[in-house]
């Protein structure tokens, strides 16, 4: 079943490199749960400085991010920013949460174009809280679950206001080298609200809503997944062919399932009806979106298991954590089963991978 209610085929993404042949996801972990010691990295937190200090901080730092803006308004006596960026490839991946006790507007202005343009379409996707943001002139307010898109090349203005709940969003930038519908075209629906109708709108959010900062970013491989659904959107808004595929959607929902996974590795009652209620399915959908994929809901859940716990041994954090602690916390309950799955997986004993020594 498809995220718009259609009964769909569903095939095997397969991923293109730049430098070589297509490779298929069959028979391994799909997009997004390779092992990669690869983070969200926090560009900045206000929390880790003096309150006092917090407004020119954050005037500061403003300026570091992939696309700069300048910080206008009275200082706050409360405010809270934090961002956290991944690259997915050529696309940037970006969280922020953001409350204050005064209203500030953050910039793009063409000085700032000027010293760093990306060139790039940004999807601005809220999860929580209230924001306007404003493009040639069009202002547009964005609440929990609101989507627009912006140019980052062209001058605009965020306003976050003081209301209690904190503002949260996820925002995912594309080259527009990357999306082939001339510039013109797009101009029009920038500023403007994604319609929530558009077949894999609600698809995209979902995805990207579940991404937990404090995980590993996204694979790398999901890289043309993301390009493509982004793509599809502006194509299917402009009423253009060539929306997203259902191998894109097979492959995004199933990202999707794993990140939901991610939050529930510690239970081991973990199952398939479990995971279809947390998505919203039935466990038939669920194991329909798995067909051809060569996994079952389940086998993901052992990998997913598996990836988090070798992440885990690698981190210095963790070293003094007895092995049977750090892979209950995951979910294992019998280290016996843990120590067969896990030498079949990595070809190696976990005690093996914890001796490895750390960078």
């Amino acid at each position: 079943m498809s995220v718009d209610g259609r009964s769909e085929p569903l095939f095997v993404r397969s991923q293109s490199s730049r430098d070589g042949p297509k490779r298929s996801t069959i028979g391994r972990v799909p997009s997004g749960f390779e092992v990669s010691g690869a983070t969200m990295q926090m560009l900045y937190d206000t929390r880790t400085v003096h309150p006092l200090d917090r407004y020119d901080y954050y005037q500061a730092a403003s300026g570091t991010e992939p696309a700069p803006v300048a910080v206008d308004g009275r200082a706050p006596g409360r405010l809270l920013a934090v961002m956290s960026t991944a690259r997915i490839g050529d696309l940037e991946l970006e969280h922020v949460t953001w409350s204050a006790d005064a209203q500030l507007v953050t910039r793009r202005t063409r000085r700032f174009i000027q010293a760093r343009d990306p060139e790039c379409y940004r999807v601005f996707l809220s999860a929580d809280g209230v924001m306007i943001g404003e493009q040639e002139g069009r202002p547009v307010p964005l609440r929990a679950g609101d989507m627009a898109l912006f140019d980052l090349s062209s001058p605009c203005d965020c306003t976050h206001g003081t209301e209690p709940t904190r503002m949260r969003a996820v925002m995912l930038s594309i080259p527009r080298s990357q999306v082939p519908v001339p510039r013109a075209a797009v101009r029009p629906l920038t500023s403007t609200h994604v319609p929530r109708a558009l077949p894999g709108r609600s698809l995209l959010a979902q995805f990207l809503l579940g991404l937990d900062p404090t995980l590993p970013a996204p694979d790398p491989a999901l890289e043309d997944v993301l390009r493509e659904s982004v793509t599809g959107l502006i194509r299917v808004w402009l009423g253009l062919p060539s929306g997203i595929s259902p191998r894109t959607r097979q492959t995004l929902w199933i990202a999707h399932l794993g990140n939901l996974i991610r939050r529930r590795l510690g239970d081991p009652g973990l199952d398939v009806e479990q995971l279809a209620r947390a998505a919203n399915l039935s466990p038939r959908s669920v194991h329909l979106l798995f067909r051809g994929s060569g996994l079952t809901p389940m086998r993901l859940v052992k990998q997913l298991r598996l990836n988090e716990c070798h992440r885990s041994l690698l981190d210095p954090a963790t070293a003094g954590t007895p092995i049977k602690d750090l892979i209950a916390a995951h979910g294992y309950l019998r280290p016996d089963q843990f120590a067969r799955d896990f030498r079949q997986q990595f070809g190696v004993s976990a005690s093996q991978v914890r001796a490895r020594p750390t960078r």
